[in-house]
């Protein structure tokens, strides 16, 4: 049974279920607590500001206490990204309206960090188009590589978790390597 002090203990799924219950802010403030730096840290790696980045952080945080009462949210650390990236990116976009109605000329620096957030965005559109392509390889290959690259897991650990041998896994990573490396080409 699941008791509210030790809430710190509790899945995310089950504050989430909390908070669309009964609205209490408590449950936000657990949400607060356990991934404030990482939404922090995304909203400096996008805006480089400090003080913008504190206030971001806290506009994003009081704009979850309405959305999550509308949203089903499946991962909430997925969610919070894609919720911080598009926040950061109105922001910029905002900022951006703003200086050309000034009529400023873009400086180096503002030219440099519109190219850095171009090169950026293509780099998540490849990391979505990587997901996707994941999702397309058949079950033991899609689980070996997520399993591998993304969960760090060893051959050994692997073998042990889905019952594949060793030489199985090892097989299914090349594959699947293979395999994605084939779909990525298809797509540039």
């Amino acid at each position: 049974m699941l008791s509210k002090s030790n809430i710190s203990q509790w899945s995310d799924t089950d504050v989430l279920s909390g908070y669309r219950s009964d609205g209490a802010p408590h449950w936000i403030g657990e949400i607060y607590r356990r991934y404030s730096h990482l939404v922090y840290g995304v909203c400096f790696k996008y805006l480089r500001d400090k003080h913008k980045s504190q206030d971001a952080t806290i506009a994003i945080f009081e704009k979850l206490m309405a959305d999550l009462k509308v949203h089903e949210v499946a991962t909430l650390q997925q969610w919070l990204y894609t919720v911080t990236r598009n926040h950061c990116m109105q922001i910029f976009r905002m900022e951006s309206r703003e200086a050309s109605k000034l009529g400023e000329i873009p400086s180096e620096t503002d030219q440099t960090r519109e190219e850095e957030w171009m090169a950026m965005q293509m780099r998540e559109e490849g990391l979505r188009a990587l997901e996707r392509a994941i999702e397309q390889l058949n079950t033991p290959q899609r689980t070996c590589v997520k399993m591998f690259y993304l969960e760090r897991k060893s051959y050994k650990q692997i073998s042990s978790t889905t019952g594949y041998t060793e030489g199985e896994v090892k097989s299914y990573l090349q594959n699947g390597r293979r395999n994605l490396k084939q779909m990525m080409q298809a797509i540039a």
